[in-house]
């Protein structure tokens, strides 16, 4: 029989939130209202925002298309809310923790979610994530330049240790932490620049910083990588190459699919093995479609390992060895 096909990552802003940040003067903050709202964000470039494609029930008909059974949502780091000070970000925090709980509440087990923390807090939001994960949130989101530094690592050490301790995992996805500087893009660079060159660059940081000293920091934490961690499979002959050897497979390292093609996915397979790919489709900033197809097209072995199975250990299962 068939396990439940899981997509690890996705975002939808419940309108609390969106609300939450339309009351704001300054990045990060949402201006304008129906088809003309727009994201005005102090680390990138702003955009348009889609009310319609932060919409429940078109969510629901998304994964019914995509034959995903789940979504797991996270409040999507790089607008920086985690960022903020602890008195802008707790507000915006506890709305998305609210709406995104009363979201998952009426999807009928299709919808859940990662909470959130409040970085700059003297705890990290430990506490608040602990109240958090007892409510039914499966794992926790951090942004990546969180845990690029070991200073970082260190700061965030009270919200890991409850992370691990709960038994719960770590899903790490490109965005700012508290201290980082701000530098958008220059206006002069296309719109793909920061998704292509800044977001690989802040995730391959948290990644091989967390193979360097957090996995051993935390050896039980499952922790999943978006976006192939920035594009990790392809540099492991560079890690051996300056460091002598890579270590070995961590099983409770897992990198998401969000934005590969096929190439991408035969090489993360070879470099890590199928049992640590998880489905991420990155919905609604990218269409599941193409990535879905490829999937199908590697085969009904590696689909079931990256949609069913790998998604069940990350969320399921103590880390160690499966």
């Amino acid at each position: 029989m068939r396990k439940t096909r899981v997509d690890l990552h996705q975002h939808l802003w419940p309108d609390g939130f969106i609300s939450a940040l339309a009351a704001r003067d300054r990045p990060p903050r949402v201006y304008g209202a129906g088809d003309g709202m727009r994201l005005e964000l102090g680390f990138e470039p702003g955009g348009p925002l889609s009310a319609a494609a932060h919409d429940p029930a078109r969510r629901i008909a998304v994964l019914d298309a995509g034959g995903i059974d789940a979504a797991v949502i996270s409040i999507s780091t790089p607008i920086g809310v985690e960022s903020l000070p602890e008195d802008e970000a707790r507000p915006l925090i506890d709305a998305y923790h609210e709406g995104i709980a009363e979201i998952a509440a009426d999807s009928g087990g299709r919808i859940r979610a990662f909470a959130a923390a409040a970085l700059a807090a003297p705890d990290a939001g430990a506490g608040d994530v602990a109240r958090r994960l007892d409510e039914g949130f499966v794992g926790l989101s951090l942004p990546s330049e969180a845990l690029a530094t070991p200073s970082g690592l260190d700061r965030c050490a009270p919200v890991l240790h409850v992370l691990e301790r709960a038994g719960c995992p770590l899903f790490v996805h490109p965005g700012p932490a508290p201290w980082t500087r701000p530098d958008p893009a220059d206006v002069r660079l296309p719109a793909w620049w920061t998704p292509l060159a800044q977001y690989p660059a802040w995730s391959l940081r948290a990644f091989a910083t967390w193979r360097a000293l957090g996995a051993a920091a935390y050896p039980t934490l499952r922790v999943v990588f978006a976006i192939m961690a920035g594009g990790a499979p392809f540099l492991e002959g560079r890690w051996r190459t300056f460091a002598g050897t890579a270590p070995a497979i961590d099983p409770n390292i897992f990198l998401d699919t969000a934005s590969c093609q096929r190439l991408d996915l035969e090489l993360a397979l070879a470099a890590y093995g199928a049992e640590q790919i998880v489905l991420g489709t990155d919905v609604p900033v990218i269409d599941p479609a193409p990535l879905l197809r490829t999937l199908e097209g590697l085969g009904p072995f590696v689909g079931r390992a990256v949609a069913e199975r790998n998604p069940e250990r990350v969320l399921n299962h103590r880390g160690g060895t499966p």
